[in-house]
């Protein structure tokens, strides 16, 4: 183990907080155990397996989906789910579910006990974003967040593979001189069960990294992870490199691209979502939970969901349940 992941192992055993100074967004779907979590305007559904999640009103009024535990404010709402506020799910729904990846997140031993939801059932187009006119970030605001160095994390689980589907997305429109109707960040899996992260500078110049075909499959957990320094772009999928590209060139920091109103606010991070020419699309019909945002390129060890080693020293292994090829 490099000298940097041991040192992070033992800060932990010293008892780190669930996000550090370099996180700059971490959705858990675990809002039980946040007291500040605010179910306006009668929206009250319990933060519970199975209950829906509270909806934007189609960005008329704001509520609280996902808690952002960063600190920085960047909290999640979805689009819009049903006007009778749980009697029933209309055409953009998503909802709590006790199906979640692993019982302890491994690098911090936290509990894990809730993912948020979207299946066939809950309707046509699931969308989980942040807004941050409604939700007024007190720290770093993730949608005006250009970065040179990065990292994104994310469990998911899909139940259907049809096509392209974006995990974690950023809305916008016109960053590349190449791609005109591609948005400006994609971390999805594409058709035939590649994973892949693509994404445009502020340079509109687009990089990517794809992994091989058949990497995922229908009903089984995967975390995902995309991390670059400014030069050299990574995908990793449960802990393993499986696509990178070197020698990015110029200005690498993500781009935010042109966008206001309708389906397209350029800046807009997405979760189960992408956006093609300024339309939402590449929907994902499943699980998603840990999503995990950093300011900097982080280490293997350093991920929500480490390196074998980096869990056997941290006496992780025997207690968290990698519920992942049942």
């Amino acid at each position: 183990m490099c000298k940097k992941c041991l040192l992070i192992v033992v800060v932990l055993l010293l008892g780190a907080s669930v996000a550090s100074a370099k996180t700059v967004a971490y959705w858990r779907f675990d809002d039980m155990y946040n007291p500040t979590i605010d179910f306006s305007e009668g929206h009250a559904t319990a933060v519970a397996a199975g209950n829906p999640m509270p909806d934007s009103d189609g960005r008329s009024v704001w509520r609280k989906a996902a808690h952002d535990w960063s600190g920085n404010g960047n909290d999640l709402t979805t689009f819009e789910y049903d006007d009778t506020w749980g009697n029933g799910y209309g055409w953009a729904s998503d909802r709590w579910s006790s199906d979640v990846p692993v019982s302890q997140v491994p690098l911090t031993g936290i509990e894990n006990k809730l993912s948020m939801e979207h299946t066939a059932d809950m309707g046509c187009c699931p969308a989980a974003m942040t807004w941050s006119a409604g939700s007024n970030p007190s720290g770093v605001d993730l949608e005006t967040w250009t970065p040179s160095a990065w990292t994104i994390e994310a469990s998911f689980k899909l139940n259907e593979m049809s096509a392209f589907h974006t995990i974690v997305g950023r809305d916008g429109i016109n960053v590349s001189d190449v791609h005109s109707m591609k948005a400006p960040l994609y971390l999805s899996v594409r058709p035939g069960g590649a994973v892949a992260i693509e994404f445009s500078t502020v340079d509109r110049q687009t990089y990517e990294a794809v992994s091989d075909a058949g990497k995922v499959k229908t009903d089984q957990w995967y975390a995902i992870v995309a991390v670059s320094d400014g030069e050299t772009l990574s995908l990793y999928l449960d802990k393993i490199l499986v696509a990178q590209t070197i020698g990015m060139t110029g200005a690498t920091s993500i781009g935010i691209g042109e966008g206001a109103g309708g389906d397209n606010w350029a800046g807009t991070w997405t979760l189960g979502r992408g956006m093609w020419n300024g339309g939402h699309g590449d929907r994902v019909f499943g699980n998603i939970d840990e999503v995990r945002i950093s300011d900097t390129a982080l280490d293997p060890c350093q991920f929500l969901i480490p390196e074998p080693a980096t869990i056997l020293i941290l006496g992780l292994g025997g207690l968290t349940l990698l519920r992942k090829r049942s």
